[in-house]
């Protein structure tokens, strides 16, 4: 067992996701920071009306407005934390205010302890103890997941009240402040397992929930991926006041391929497929594969149609060329459907279902791709009324719908 602990007060950097999973953690606490409150201010109202110690209630006092304060930030968290997800940034400002005070309430439980040993009842030093070890055991289980802050407040509440009992002399105190000493020191190691223990348990959540929404195949993100980030994107998207398109498209004449050649050959044009997808994304860009031969990729930052048909004219003419697919020559082609979002409040299943519907008039039409106008002052209409037939002459005679 490490005695000196370098490795939990350095830990090294965590992933976002995870440090920002371990700062909610924290905020779940308003249980058991109650119990505690109520706990303290009992104890320290119980001393006070047995000793007359006018520090004691004064503490006592201090201590319930601190913990109130605790409980009422903890509420104010979860209020902003049901708004909008919370960032990185966001996490370390909370873990701040969060750590400042438990600092606070720890020292308050220290002075307590301190000024409860300097009173001569032996009655109200069992009653403190308690309370120091009540507080030190409920940081080991609540906080070990930021380590810096739970030895912290050990340190905190366990070495003065310790001394206090030194100088307090006797066979039964000295016992009692080294065994504050050594119950921190024990604790060392109990909360370095802990966060190893919680740490490695998420990362292994994370991972399989990155499996889980992975298509096996072609490596892209499934539609469980994509019905739990469509709608973060969509809502950063408005919050930062830019536009995204969603296109859907399928590929055509796939089916007889895959029929013809067989399933594997089928499986090597899908993977095909994706990396000449992958290469038309950018980082902030969402691609799936839904399963079969339908894909769609979210494109963020859109701020007018042309971006939108744009990209969709790219995809059509990387999709659609010949795959030299184990000894094959196999030509495919693609329909994409397109659904822009700007002002409109709409749900994810809003915004796909109006890029299937365009997908569907695209292919009725052999158009190439349509656009589901979403945004009239986004995507004026046609000089001809037809949003449907705008696809460039020359890209229909390169490639060749089914």
């Amino acid at each position: 067992m490490p005695l000196f602990p370098l490795k939990t007060l350095w830990s090294h950097r965590l992933p976002e996701s995870i440090y920002i999973e371990l700062i909610d953690e924290l905020f779940s606490a308003t249980p058991s920071i109650l119990v505690f409150a109520i706990t303290q201010c009992v104890i320290g109202a119980a001393i006070f009306a047995e000793t007359g110690d006018g520090y004691m209630l004064g503490l006592t006092i201090v201590a319930l407005i601190v913990s109130s304060e605790r409980i009422w930030m903890i509420h104010t968290y979860h209020r902003k934390a049901a708004t909008s997800p919370l960032t990185y940034a966001d996490a370390l400002g909370w873990e701040r205010r969060f750590a400042l005070r438990s600092v606070a309430t720890g020292i308050l439980v220290s002075a307590m302890g301190v000024r409860c040993f300097m009173l001569t009842d032996p009655a109200v030093h069992t009653l403190m103890v308690a309370v120091l070890f009540s507080y030190a055991a409920g940081t080991i289980t609540r906080v070990s997941f930021r380590p810096r802050l739970a030895l912290f407040n050990l340190a905190v509440v366990a070495i003065p009240p310790a001394i206090a009992c030194l100088l307090l002399g006797g066979m039964i105190y000295v016992c009692l402040g080294f065994s504050m000493v050594i119950f921190m020191i024990g604790a060392i190691d109990v909360i370095r397992h802990a966060y190893d223990t919680i740490v490695s348990q998420l990362m292994l959540k994370r991972r399989f929930a990155g499996l889980a929404q992975r298509d096996a195949l072609t490596g892209l993100a499934n539609r469980l991926g994509l019905n739990e980030n469509l709608e973060a994107v969509m809502a950063d998207a408005q919050r930062n006041g830019y536009g995204l398109a969603v296109h859907s498209l399928d590929l055509d004449r796939f089916k007889a391929a895959n029929d013809l050649y067989g399933h594997p050959t089928g499986d090597a044009i899908l993977k095909e497929v994706a990396q000449r997808l992958t290469r038309l994304t950018r980082a902030t860009d969402l691609l799936v594969r839904l399963g079969g031969d339908e894909f769609v990729l979210v494109q963020t930052g859109v701020e007018t149609r042309e971006q939108a048909t744009t990209l969709a004219i790219r995809i059509i003419d990387e999709i659609s060329s010949f795959y030299n697919v184990r000894g094959y020559a196999v030509e495919i082609g693609t329909s994409v459907g397109i659904a822009i979002m700007a002002d409109e409040e709409l749900t994810p299943d809003d915004l796909l279902a109006r890029a299937d519907q365009a997908l569907y008039q695209a292919k009725r039409a052999r158009s190439g791709y349509a656009v589901y106008a979403v945004a009239p002052h986004l995507v004026p209409p046609l000089v001809d009324g037809d949003d449907f037939q705008d696809f460039p002459k020359v890209l229909q005679k390169k490639v060749r719908l089914g």
